[in-house]
């Protein structure tokens, strides 16, 4: 016999279970929303990430060869110092900061020294999320939106403002709120980075 209530009530719960799926899917997507919002303020409100300094450091006395002076030759460039040939069997050559060098840079012992911010930068999105509670691995997508005049130095590695760059962090999770451990921007790393390979003359 044929009953027309079995097909309204398997309609019915067929109903109930598409609105249940859709609250939890709805559910989801605000959740991770609001992790990716509070993973994006963590970066954007930590100063060091917001405003980073230009970690530069390398030798005042370089070994004199085409390697060095191309990694220079910005700086140079832009008059923020200039190269004294010593001579020396390998030669090799003398860092002078010039006066406008002297606003950004110091010398400290045998080391030259950036001493200021590079600039201002903000992360824009969220790309990934990876939990191994208490931690938490982001992937992230950021822009630059002010460059220190003395990031020249970096030549043409030089961040463009604007650009969208990638990026990943560590966040621990601690008296009910995530920090931020460590950082890696990888463009912007390597571009510094670079200078590392200046050896001692």
């Amino acid at each position: 016999m044929w009953k027309p209530w079995l097909i309204y009530d398997k309609r019915f719960w067929a109903a109930t279970v598409a609105s249940v799926l859709l609250l939890a899917a709805l559910i989801g997507w605000g959740a991770r929303t609001y992790q990716r919002s509070r993973m994006r303020q963590a970066l954007n409100t930590f100063a060091p990430f917001h405003t980073p300094p230009l970690e530069m450091v390398f030798p005042q006395t370089v070994a004199d060869n085409a390697a060095s002076r191309a990694l220079l030759e910005s700086g140079v460039r832009k008059g923020l110092w200039t190269l004294r040939s010593l001579g020396g069997n390998p030669p090799v050559a003398e860092v002078l900061l010039t006066r406008q060098g002297q606003r950004w840079f110091s010398v400290v012992g045998s080391q030259v020294v950036a001493t200021f911010q590079a600039g201002t930068r903000q992360a824009t999105a969220i790309l990934d999320l990876e939990d191994t509670f208490p931690s938490r691995r982001v992937r992230f997508r950021y822009a630059w939106k002010t460059l220190h005049p003395g990031t020249s130095v970096l030549g043409a590695e030089v961040p463009i403002i604007g650009t969208d760059y990638e990026g990943d962090a560590l966040f621990f999770y601690e008296d009910d709120q995530w920090r931020l451990l460590h950082w890696t921007t990888p463009q912007f790393d390597s571009a510094v980075r670079r200078f590392k390979t200046l050896h001692s003359g």
